[in-house]
């Protein structure tokens, strides 16, 4: 029985309508499905990815169910800060402030680091895009989410949040995936890192992590390691992020979907084994008022 049902998830959605929410890598995977959701429930929306295509496919998306004024979108490679500047400004340009921000854009890993071809008698660097994009670029949205948090002239700027795209990597690190491994356990520094600004400011800072979920960095080769344990549902991903940012009694922690079994909030780290021996995260069981 999982921690939170979806319809859990969803009881304060409405705490989104009117808020500004910025999204990176919204080209495809979690970042379009966030943002139709979001739209959904009464929020504007400010899109950046490097994949033109998929990105307007994305606004085109949510223009067609929500109107022309509801999604602003521009280039954005992460690991460019004027990119990521640029974004920003789109959207308080366009809708006067930005109250949510989804660090997510992320690639998988590039190349191997035990990969000594072609280097000869001497060795050569690694490739350093995994933790660029999956780290660095995650650096530069938070420092720009907490200026512009900080900058925000509103007497009662209500809700502000960094929601963070997290995976079970986070904890367990990734085999073969030792950039992309290093980069998600760093989105786990990066939260306790900021909390106490966090906590004094008023900002929420969470971390959504799923296991394996069917998106653009799944290859149509992928082999799940425990097929018993199947795939994450992307709705459960989905209603996962919408709870961590609107959740009134929970402004910190990590909220996980380690199969399809749906969504749990866990407040620290630690696991639990399950029937079929797959690591379970410790999650705590809902309130009674959820």
């Amino acid at each position: 029985m999982p921690s939170l049902t979806r319809e859990q998830c969803l009881a304060y959605g409405s705490r989104l309508k009117e808020r500004t929410i910025l999204i990176t890598g919204a080209g495809s995977g979690f970042g379009r499905e966030t943002a139709l959701a979001f739209a959904n429930l009464g929020a504007k929306v400010v899109l950046g990815d490097v994949n033109l295509t998929g990105l307007a496919e994305t606004v085109q998306m949510v223009h067609a169910a929500h109107g022309s004024g509801v999604a602003v979108s521009a280039k954005c490679d992460v690991t460019a800060w004027d990119d990521q500047v640029a974004l920003f400004d789109l959207g308080k340009k366009t809708f006067g402030s930005i109250d949510i921000v989804l660090p997510n854009a992320g690639i998988s890993e590039v190349g191997l680091l035990s990969d000594h071809a072609g280097s000869g008698d001497r060795p050569t660097p690694p490739d350093m895009t995994t933790l660029e994009v999956d780290l660095i670029g995650v650096l530069y949205t938070t420092r720009l989410a907490l200026w512009h948090f900080e900058k925000d002239t509103r007497v009662d700027p209500g809700l502000q949040c960094v929601c963070f795209t997290g995976s079970l990597s986070t904890f367990y690190g990734a085999n073969n995936g030792p950039m992309y491994g290093a980069s998600k356990a760093g989105i786990l520094g990066i939260v306790k890192g900021i909390l106490d600004h966090c906590q004094d400011s008023g900002i929420r800072a969470v971390t959504v992590c799923p296991y394996f979920t069917k998106t653009g960095l799944m290859t149509d080769d992928f082999v799940h390691p425990n097929p018993k344990q199947g795939m994450c549902n992307m709705e459960d991903v989905v209603a996962a992020f919408v709870v961590s940012i609107t959740d009134p009694d929970h402004n910190f922690g990590c909220w996980l979907i380690p199969d399809a079994q749906g969504v749990f909030r866990m407040e620290t780290t630690g696991q639990l084994v399950g029937a079929e021996g797959a690591r379970r995260p410790k999650a705590e069981k809902v309130s009674a008022k959820l």
